[in-house]
């Protein structure tokens, strides 16, 4: 047993504030390498006791396993995950992080920030629930992976009743969430007085300067894409509304065509010349419905891929501010002489580097996500355009239809036909409203994309900065 396993929890927060970020990098078996200042102080150890030693040693008994487990299996197929963790401090008190954790060469990267939204409450709640269920199972026949899988399981029921469809949809919410939460708490705080710059002026003080100052920048156009989350936000909302209206009144279409043909099959003769036109209302709107699935189909991915998105944009926002916050760090360090120290030298270096690749990478691919997403836009209108086009054709048929009707073939079919006039305008209605929606997405889309090559502009600046180039391909 190590010194870190005696720690006894208290039920007692370690403080700190919305506005500190910290970090750590580890090897591939989840040993510290790497960390800032920040990280050292909140969980109360020396950085000799941090370097090399497992990152569970700041593991609460409060965490569920499942959640690691998650975790694992996200950062090993090489996906970034956010998860709200329960922390536990040298002196035995607990704090609570967001955490971000991707994968980086040779290891993995994790950013963590304090969580200040609501949803907090709703998360200790099910952690606790979840333990509960590991420490029965545990308790019983001591087996680790039947209690993590029922865990899981209670888990996503437990998030199913939430509102979300799987671990990733409540992670990508509450990264969003969090991070806006934090922007407020930000906002709120008074500005942070700056001491005095030391008199040392040495080359690599000055270089260190300028770093921070890049990064700084970086940090102010990415806040330009981050505000715009919001309103992709409103986008997904207007897009998940039309995918169910459309599914709706296809199916709507297709039932009213078969009652239609029921109506006229119990007339018999009466209803002869209403026969052909049933028919063709039925295979129309039979078309109708599976086009209509399909475009409901396409616009739910696109929904999907509006929501990694934003996702991206959060991680990418996080992750630059935490390269700009350490490279001030750093800048500190060098101004009151603290380097050439063994242990945060060992700690330090080289760890901006990972950082900002990391963060770069995150950058790429939230911009490669809105690119591919003004692609699919080009085929989403065209499907729209034919659902348009295949529900004018019904028309005429309807129209058909009810001079028919004047013969008298009864109210079941007046019915029938009073519900495809209906429904044909509010497919009109609803398919043009998402003509408008899909142009002004597009219209945002340009305008972020737009942006996105004077972020790709400062990371070459970077690049060049630090003497590493690094890009982001759009």
């Amino acid at each position: 047993m190590g010194i870190f396993t005696l720690i006894k929890p208290i039920n007692e927060p370690r403080h700190f504030t919305a506005e500190e970020l910290f970090f750590s990098t580890t090897d591939l078996k989840g040993r510290i390498q790497r960390a800032n200042s920040v990280f050292q102080r909140i969980a109360g150890y020396s950085w000799d006791e941090l370097g090399n030693k497992p990152h569970n040693i700041v593991r609460h008994p409060d965490m569920p396993r499942v959640v690691f487990q998650i975790l694992w299996d996200h950062i090993q197929s090489g996906r970034p995950v956010v998860a709200f963790v329960k922390n536990l401090a040298h002196d035995g008190r607990y704090y609570w992080v967001v955490a971000l954790v991707a994968a980086i060469p040779e290891g993995y990267l994790s950013v963590r920030f304090k969580p200040t939204s609501p949803l907090l409450a709703t998360v200790e709640s099910l952690y606790a629930k979840l333990k509960a269920v590991e420490s029965a199972i545990e308790s019983e026949s001591d087996d680790r992976k039947a209690a993590v899988a029922a865990s899981r399981e209670a888990l996503n029921t437990s998030l199913r009743t939430l509102g979300f469809s799987d671990y990733d949809g409540f992670m990508q919410y509450a990264l969003k969430i969090e991070m806006q939460s934090r922007e407020t708490s930000l906002s709120n705080l008074a500005p942070s007085a700056k001491e005095p710059d030391a008199a040392n002026h040495s080359a690599q003080l000055d270089s260190l300067k300028a770093e921070a100052g890049m990064f700084d920048k970086l940090v102010e156009v990415l806040n330009v894409l981050f505000t715009d989350l919001e309103i992709y936000g409103e986008f997904n909302h207007g897009v998940r509304a039309k995918s169910r209206n459309v599914t709706d009144i296809s199916d709507s279409l297709r039932v009213s065509a078969l009652n239609g043909v029921i109506a006229v099959d119990k007339l018999g003769t009466k209803a002869t010349g209403l026969r052909p036109v049933l028919g063709w209302l039925r295979g129309l709107s039979e078309e109708i419905t599976q086009e209509g699935v399909r475009l409901s189909v396409s616009l739910e991915e696109l929904a999907k891929d509006m929501d990694l998105v934003v996702f991206g944009l959060s991680a990418a926002k996080l992750q630059t501010e935490m390269t700009a916050r350490f490279a001030h760090e750093l800048v500190d360090h060098a101004s009151a002489g603290h380097f050439n120290n063994e242990g945060v030298d060992r700690m330090t270096e080289g760890a901006i580097g990972r950082v900002h690749a990391s963060s770069c990478e995150t950058v790429g691919r939230a911009l490669a996500g809105l690119s591919a997403i003004k692609d699919r836009l080009k085929t989403l209108t065209e499907s729209q355009i034919k659902l348009l086009e295949s529900s004018r054709s019904l028309r005429p048929i309807y129209l058909t239809g009810r001079i028919e009707m004047a013969d008298g073939a009864g109210p079941r079919l007046a019915t029938v036909f009073k519900d495809v006039g209906n429904q044909l305008e509010e497919t009109t209605t609803n398919l043009n409203g998402l003509k408008n929606l899909l142009q002004d997405l597009e219209a945002h889309l340009v305008r972020g994309l737009s942006h996105g090559e004077r972020v790709e502009e400062v990371i070459a600046q970077i690049g060049a900065q630090m003497n590493a180039p690094v890009g982001v391909s759009l």
